[in-house]
């Protein structure tokens, strides 16, 4: 049986959705096929890396392929997993179900408010502080969407 394909999708760098695919890729081990797309093409800042090195996790600074790339090369996944934070005005994008019906897909759509590591303000411990609880609520999320897969981990 061919795995499951989840995209995640975040609104500008990408850090919110390169984590949870890094999180996705660790916790299934190989049963779903885990990937990240952007809107912006920017790197990713030093704050979500230290954060996630802090756990063992070696994020790249690099951002995650574009959104359009993956529109481009007619890529389907069976779960699209927007992370957009509406307490910044990011905007969930509204074209990825449309993607889906061009290729005669059905795919599965989900929404996780995350807030975003940009608004993350205060002093360097706050930040840090600030961007632990970010990173440990993708996790929680990615955990409860791989159990309701059937999915369980040893990771965490």
């Amino acid at each position: 049986m061919k795995n499951l394909r989840v995209l995640f999708v975040c609104t500008h760098n990408g850090t919110r959705s390169r984590i949870a695919e890094e999180f996705a890729k660790l916790s299934a081990d190989g049963r779903i096929d885990a990937h990240s797309a952007s809107f912006e093409s920017e790197n990713i800042g030093s704050l979500p890396i230290s954060v996630m090195a802090e756990i063992g996790i070696a994020l790249q600074r690099s951002p995650p392929i574009s959104i359009f790339e993956r529109i481009k090369d007619h890529e389907s996944f069976d779960y699209v997993i927007a992370l957009c934070d509406p307490d910044s005005h990011e905007q969930v994008p509204i074209f990825l179900t449309t993607v889906d019906k061009l290729y005669h897909k059905t795919s599965q759509r989900l929404n996780w408010f995350i807030p975003n590591f940009r608004s993350i303000s205060g002093t360097d411990e706050d930040k840090k502080t600030r961007a632990r609880q970010i990173r440990d609520e993708i996790e929680t999320k990615v955990l409860d969407f791989l159990s309701q897969l059937g999915i369980d981990s040893d990771f965490s």
